[in-house]
């Protein structure tokens, strides 16, 4: 396995911890405009997609799938959207948060999904 593969598996939380960084330090941009804002609720779809990969990460991390990691996106995600009612610019929505939870929910299953199919590969291969 090379080396910086080595340093992730053994710190599975490292991706977890940097994306959610990411996703705070973006969201305490104050007046973020964006591209997609050109069409309504085009935004949802970005916050889905950020937020699944955060349940793909904490799905990785978790390893077998602990119901606390996806609670723990789930309300890392209301954390941040109240985190955005005090940012200049920004404000705290309802529909934001179902979009971030569903992201959440969506990254984690698929994840699980990956890893259990690998998983089923491997020892098909070595039996």
């Amino acid at each position: 396995m090379k080396p910086v593969l080595r340093v992730f598996e053994r710190r599975r939380w490292l991706p977890t911890v940097l994306w959610a960084v990411t996703i705070f330090l973006v969201s305490s941009i104050p007046r973020l405009d964006t591209a997609i804002d050109f069409l309504e609720g085009c935004d949802k779809i970005a916050h889905f997609v950020e937020y699944s990969m955060l349940g793909w990460a904490l799905r990785y991390w978790s390893r077998d799938g602990r119901p606390r990691f996806l609670a723990g996106g789930i309300a890392f995600a209301a954390l941040d959207e109240f985190h955005q009612k005090y940012v200049p610019g920004r404000e705290m929505s309802l529909w934001d948060f179902v979009a971030d939870a569903a992201g959440v929910v969506t990254g984690f299953l698929i994840a699980g999904r990956v890893q259990d199919r690998r998983a089923r590969e491997t020892r098909r291969q070595s039996g």
